[in-house]
């Protein structure tokens, strides 16, 4: 099933059951089966440790290009060591803003350190 999202103002947040704090150390993202125009391009991964009131940058992304459809690209987290109870992901451009304003992602995982 393709997820699609109007891009202006567009992100996806992910609240911590119990609100118990986590490392984010790397994500993957899914492009889906067809549209490759509205595969995400630019992006910035966020985390909080109040419950989203404020936001500390974990990961950007800029100019990413899904090569093939269903594929899963891996991004390792670049500010390392904070750690949150909410995570966000706000998607500021699609491959081809040109020709859609839409979004679409397969699949989003996050991954924690391990203790």
């Amino acid at each position: 099933m393709n997820k699609l999202f109007d891009l202006v103002g567009c992100w996806i947040m992910y609240k911590v059951e119990g609100n118990k704090m986590h490392e984010l150390v790397a994500y993957e993202l899914m492009s889906t089966n067809d549209a490759p125009e509205r595969d995400p391009m630019d992006w910035v991964v966020e985390g909080s440790n109040d419950g989203g009131s404020s936001w500390h940058l974990l990961d950007k992304q800029t100019s990413q290009i899904f090569e093939d459809r269903f594929q899963r690209r891996a991004f390792k987290v670049t500010s390392v060591g904070l750690l949150s109870n909410v995570f966000r992901l706000r998607f500021l451009a699609v491959r081809d803003i040109q020709s859609t304003s839409r979004l679409q992602v397969g699949s989003i995982d996050l991954y924690e350190r391990s203790s």
